[in-house]
């Protein structure tokens, strides 16, 4: 089965698709901005930035991962439109929380102040929502068509996981109806752009190799 968790930065998305995924048995599938600059040598800040000047790097992460999914048929994956890329997987997983807590957790995890985390994270937020609108026509804070929406607050990873996990099982038994979501327009979008887009001169120099 297929399973997508995605979320805001900070929610918890990479170590809930690996719990999950352990939990189940499933192969797990995460791939990022942060991936994908630690691929091309760069800082995560600074492909950040350059997505604000082009379309490229969504059109060719969101592909990898569309890719991956038309190759697999069982597998967990925590990146933040995979609920919108994927077709048809058996459990759309949403996490949610604030984003003074979710600034909490970077900031223990980085050991980076939390001041200037929190005013990093809310920068990020209205990029990244503003982005993908523009991009794809997607409002990654409307969840219609979602199965599981966790507010993870004030829960453990463990907990988190096990949420999903029981309603991952729900999902086997055919429980839960799931209306379709905007994976063929995403679809479409990226085939008609990809290789239209120019290659951001930042990374021009490596896509040549870049798997």
């Amino acid at each position: 089965m297929k399973i997508t968790i995605s979320g805001l930065s900070g929610c918890g998305n990479t170590t809930a698709s690996t719990n999950v995924a352990k939990a189940l048995g499933l192969g797990v599938f995460n791939y990022t901005l942060r991936n994908m600059a630690s691929d091309f040598g760069v800082s995560f800040d600074e492909l950040h930035a350059d997505t604000a000047n082009t379309n490229w790097y969504d059109y060719a992460l969101d592909n990898k991962i569309l890719e991956y999914s038309l190759k697999h048929d069982d597998f967990v994956s925590g990146s933040r439109l995979s609920g919108w890329i994927i077709d048809s997987p058996a459990l759309r997983v949403w996490l949610n929380a604030a984003s003074e807590t979710r600034a909490k957790r970077i900031a223990q995890r980085e050991k980076i102040p939390y001041e200037q985390v929190l005013e990093r994270t809310v920068k990020r937020d209205e990029a990244d929502i503003a982005r993908y609108k523009n991009v794809y026509g997607v409002d990654i804070l409307d969840h219609d068509g979602f199965d599981l929406v966790v507010n993870t607050e004030y829960l453990t990873a463990e907990q988190v996981a096990a949420l999903v996990v029981s309603a991952a099982n729900l999902a086997k038994q055919n429980l839960i109806e799931k209306p379709h979501k905007l994976s063929n327009k995403i679809r479409e979008t990226i085939k008609e752009n990809l290789n239209k887009t120019p290659v951001p001169k930042l990374v021009e120099e490596k896509v040549k190799t870049w798997q």
